[in-house]
């Protein structure tokens, strides 16, 4: 398959940010395992200290000690430096760091066994398992592999010499009868017992390690491809959303176009709105009674859907919108329309884009947007919070922008006059926390109504 550069190029970021969060991830899993191993450390202390386990206090202790400062190294540098200093550049992600982890695991998880267990070679798998967690870093792996495999000669060898085979070698200084048994085993060393060993014990082990190695490898290469397929996937998902919501935009951008054809202030009115809106809005998320609930995600569905909130009128006369004088009831029930007009006509246009947070908002502003807070308004006469608070924020810039706007029935009147009137029905027409939010930002409103129109929506 061709392949641009800057398709190549994409892919090169791609795979560095996944592999810092790989090895990220697997650092602190490991430093997990540390805390793990440092707690059944204590555990088998205890218990030996009881009686329970076997092992001499003279390796027990030291190993203890060993696995604790071991532990704390790592721990203390990613505390210090990543978590109090906050480093741009933290311990956690560098390549110096991951060595130090494989390291000081594998000497601590081997400490701990070959005290416990009196055998060592198990353990010699434990180095490719540690490094297996990294992300696709094969000379890393086969480097410890092959340290892996030196120490298995080592282990084996040294244990004919100073001991039975696997048996724990780790001891004070050697006793009369050790040294005999020691130099009694120099004399046995033939080339064909050294063959011997190799053959019958030191290739088995190395097969085991082996096996555990590739096992261990497999699994590396497996998690590298379903993160990176995870990302692929990520990706996709995140270029869907970004059509749906240029294509949400288009839509929301010609309904608001179309309602300017036939009303040039309703169309500017659009606009004004929607920054009305999100001003209101970003000021009352804190307030700690809706910090909970004006999320940034909320927000910007409220900010979307603002521009919707008279699309409705499109089903208005025009004998009626632009009608110069007052309306008669009949007129003005006409008018009321608009409100349930809107919100289905929103659940028809927008119900295939699978966007059910900004259909319901985008409905609750088109239909509610004329409620009051004493129960007065239309359509429904909802009350108080039963208003949903999309549609209380709309009602709040609505009228505003109606007040300082000049309207064929009406002039306009200065922002501060129409706040005047607004906080006079703060209670009554608005949710009075709605109206707090106003106050605290009454200057930026004023502003914003005196600011020329920009007529991108």
């Amino acid at each position: 398959m061709d392949r641009s550069p800057a398709g190549t190029a994409d892919e090169r970021v791609r795979d560095t940010a996944l592999d810092v969060i790989a090895e990220e991830a697997a650092n602190l899993f490991n430093l997990r395992i540390l805390a793990v191993l440092c707690f059944f450390a204590i555990l088998s202390e205890t218990l030996n200290e009881f009686g329970l386990f076997k092992v001499s206090p003279l390796v027990m202790r030291p190993a203890i000690v060993v696995i604790f400062i071991l532990f704390f190294v790592p721990l203390g540098l990613y505390l210090w430096h990543d978590k109090w200093q906050k480093s741009p550049q933290p311990f956690i992600r560098r390549d110096f760091f991951r060595v130090l982890i494989i390291t000081v695991t594998f000497v601590g998880i081997g400490l701990i066994g070959v005290a416990l267990s009196m055998h060592a070679v198990i353990l010699l798998a434990i180095p490719p398992l540690i490094t297996a967690q990294y992300r696709d870093k094969r000379r890393l792996f086969w480097l410890t592999l092959l340290i892996t495999a030196l120490l298995v000669p080592v282990s084996v060898y040294g244990s004919f010499f100073f001991g039975a085979v696997d048996r724990n070698f780790i001891k004070g200084a050697m006793t009369d009868e050790e040294f005999s048994f020691f130099a009694n085993r120099l004399t046995l060393a033939t080339p064909k017992r050294m063959f011997e060993l190799f053959l019958h014990y030191v290739m088995p082990r190395l097969f085991c390690v082996l096996i555990v190695s590739a096992l261990a490898l497999g699994v590396n290469r497996r998690n590298a491809a379903m993160l990176t397929r995870q990302a692929e996937l990520s990706q996709k998902i995140r270029k869907e959303m970004e059509e749906r919501n240029r294509m949400q935009g288009q839509v929301i951008e010609t309904l608001a176009a179309l309602i300017e054809t036939r009303d040039e202030s309703t169309g500017e009115h659009v606009i004004r709105t929607k920054a009305y809106v999100t001003m209101i809005a970003n000021e009352l998320k804190n307030d700690p009674r809706f910090r909970d609930t004006l999320t940034d995600a909320y927000i910007d569905r409220i900010e979307n859907a603002a521009p919707l909130h008279d699309v409705g009128k499109i089903a208005v006369s025009d004998t009626i919108l632009l009608k110069p004088g007052k309306l008669t009831p009949e007129e003005f029930d006409a008018m009321k329309v608009h409100t349930t007009k809107g919100g289905s006509m929103i659940k028809t246009l927008f119900a295939g884009m699978k966007d059910e947070a900004f259909l319901r908002t985008a409905e609750e502003i088109a239909t509610s947007h004329h409620e009051k807070w004493n129960g007065r308004g239309y359509p429904a006469g909802l009350a108080g919070e039963a208003i949903p608070l999309s549609a209380r924020i709309m009602a709040v810039a609505d009228v505003y922008d109606a007040l300082v706007s000049v309207r064929v029935y009406k002039p306009a009147m200065t922002p501060e006059a129409a706040l005047g009137v607004m906080f006079e029905e703060s209670g009554s027409h608005f949710d009075p926390a709605v109206m707090e939010a106003v106050d605290r930002i009454r200057q930026d409103l004023i502003d914003a109504a005196n600011a020329p129109v920009d007529h991108r929506v």
